[in-house]
């Protein structure tokens, strides 16, 4: 049966499409809004809001990155490239019928409360108005840098990865990469091939994970360990002594010892980094202490001559369409939002792909289509199941998992995603009544 309301999309990257998708499947009737001039997200590697460079290939494999109904291809790699990836995120669009409700090249301006809905604002004085809205716009929008910036002033020339297309950006430079998570290791080991020097800042220590154990992708052979051990704490600690025996042990190479445990973080998936401070071609640096021109300084007092920053600092969402007076927010500065993905004070929006966690897409981005569809039916019908829903979100607090991650800006967002899944369900079927 048809419902017989309209939502808004705003975002077609990967989570805009699923949700997308499973709103079809529940007969519910949407428009998909993308600011670019097709689907992909940060896949679209020719647009503004693509982040690829030649290089790039996913962290995550292929067999829980694909979503189980509509499996990539045979014939792609465990680990498919950036352009593959794409291909697969539009067949799916075009698959399940999401091209038909799609208004490329609409960059939304402004959403504004009005009517019990919103009005969505675009283009050269567009508008609509939709009385539910659901805002996918990802996760890498915005470049986030050091919360206290370096003293000093470096004259050098300074880059975001957001702003990282191809290592002829470095051709020739001495090149300084801050940052430790996924993308700051992908872009060292792709500096290699072109800067003149290569140096490395983190913050803290870090596990790095092989990409391959035993012939396997590693997150297959971590799930396949199951229950051989009798403790999560005797599972970790095999798994540290395989990546050790591996080479994948970061204090062998003269790092810090992680402050937290093996999954205490989100994983750096990455082959390459150690193997490249291994043979001198990535020098590890501490944190930045200050700048002086283009002399950089280093907490542990040692200084270098650098051309070239790259801050690889992690990403902001983008919610500067929206009032922030129209939100609530947590005392660490970002949106407070139920399951990550429900403001407490509206009804009639929701986010959805605001969160992190170690996994692959498809478990989330079908439990998070689901959900989502599972709401606008139930917001449309004013529904007992919306009502128990609606006291739920102002009331509970459910365990996402999050106070086991490392303190940091990007791990805000991060959560357990079994226990994220499992919550999303618990709440799906709350809305289902």
């Amino acid at each position: 049966m048809s419902v017989a309301m309209k939502v808004a999309l705003i975002g077609g990257g990967p989570t805009g499409i699923g949700v997308g998708r499973e709103l079809g499947e529940g007969g519910v009737d949407y428009d998909i809004y993308e600011a670019c001039d097709d689907f992909g997200g940060v896949w679209h590697g020719e647009a503004p809001c693509g982040r690829t460079y030649p290089s790039l290939h996913l962290i995550s494999p292929k067999f829980n990155t694909q979503v189980q109904d509509f499996p990539m291809p045979e014939d792609f790699p465990v680990y498919p490239n950036h352009r593959q990836m794409l291909d697969y995120i539009r067949s799916y669009a075009r698959h399940f019928g999401v091209y038909d409700h799609a208004v490329f090249n609409a960059r939304i301006q402004r959403l504004e409360p009005e009517n019990g809905g919103w009005r969505l604002h675009w283009g050269e004085g567009q508008s609509a108005w939709y009385p539910l809205v659901v805002i996918c716009n990802g996760l890498q929008n915005k470049p986030h840098y050091p919360e206290r910036a370096y003293p000093g002033q470096f004259t050098g020339e300074v880059l975001h990865s957001v702003d990282y297309k191809s290592p002829d950006q470095l051709r020739g430079k001495r090149v300084l990469i801050i940052g430790g998570g996924n993308t700051g290791c992908d872009i060292a080991v792709d500096a290699v091939h072109a800067a003149s020097q290569v140096l490395h800042s983190t913050r803290r220590g870090y596990y790095y994970q092989p990409k391959f154990v035993a012939g396997k992708p590693t997150p297959q052979w971590m799930m396949e360990l199951g229950s051989k051990f009798g403790s999560k704490e005797e599972t970790l600690a095999y798994i540290e002594q395989v990546f050790k025996l591996a080479g994948y042990d970061g204090t062998d190479y003269g790092l810090p010892q992680p402050d937290h445990p093996l999954d205490g973080a989100h994983p750096v998936m990455n082959s390459l980094l150690l193997y490249y401070i291994g043979h001198g071609d990535i020098e590890p640096k501490g944190d930045v202490a200050s700048f002086s021109g283009k002399e950089v300084r280093f907490v542990d007092g040692s200084s270098a001559e650098v051309d070239l920053i790259l801050y690889s600092t992690g990403y902001e969402r983008d919610l500067s369409f929206l009032d922030p007076q129209l939100l609530e927010w947590s005392s660490s500065g970002i949106p407070d939002l139920f399951l990550h993905g429900v403001p407490r004070n509206h009804d009639n929006l929701l986010c959805m792909g605001f969160i992190n966690a170690a996994g692959g897409l498809g478990d989330g981005l079908k439990t998070q289509g689901a959900f989502v569809r599972a709401y606008a039916k139930a917001y449309a019908a004013r529904s007992p199941g919306l009502q128990a829903f609606l006291e739920a979100k102002r009331r509970d607090k459910p365990d996402l998992g999050q106070a086991y991650f490392v303190q940091s800006y990007r791990h805000q967002w991060e959560a357990d995603l079994w226990k994220l899944l499992a919550q999303m369900r618990k709440y799906r079927d709350m809305l289902e009544q």
